[in-house]
């Protein structure tokens, strides 16, 4: 379930500034109602969290997710604007868009997941900068 939301959210991101033209306005509403979403998720999966036991454990989740999903999205688009991958295709474009969401509701998880979350984040930051 959580990579529903790790997909949903930065679709909604791209759809409402980049497609519609909305501009920065749409961020907030974008960033709460993706908060909503990621409570939802959270709330739907009680153990995979430390967090997401308690009702304020879900909404620091959702807030670190969001955070740390939206500060590697950034990063991961500038590494590959770097890099000269950028791409145009709504897929893929969506695909890696999760990524960082994804990594970051992993760290969260705590445990092992942490541990690979962090593994991976470090080499993906590594391919990035080299």
């Amino acid at each position: 379930m959580g990579l529903v939301g790790s997909l949903l959210g930065p679709c909604l991101y791209v759809v409402a500034v980049f497609v519609l033209g909305l501009g920065p306005i749409v961020l907030v509403f974008a960033a709460l109602f993706a908060m909503a979403v990621l409570y939802v998720v959270a709330l739907m999966t009680p153990g995979g969290s430390p967090l997401t036991a308690t009702p304020g454990g879900r909404v620091l989740w959702a807030c670190a997710v969001l955070i740390l999903g939206v500060i590697g999205w950034i990063a991961g688009a500038s590494a590959l604007g770097k890099l000269g991958l950028s791409t145009t295709d709504p897929l893929w474009w969506s695909l890696l868009s999760a990524v960082p969401f994804a990594l970051a509701a992993a760290l969260c998880a705590g445990g092992w997941t942490s541990l690979v979350s962090i593994i991976l984040t470090t080499a993906l930051i590594l391919t990035g900068c080299s």
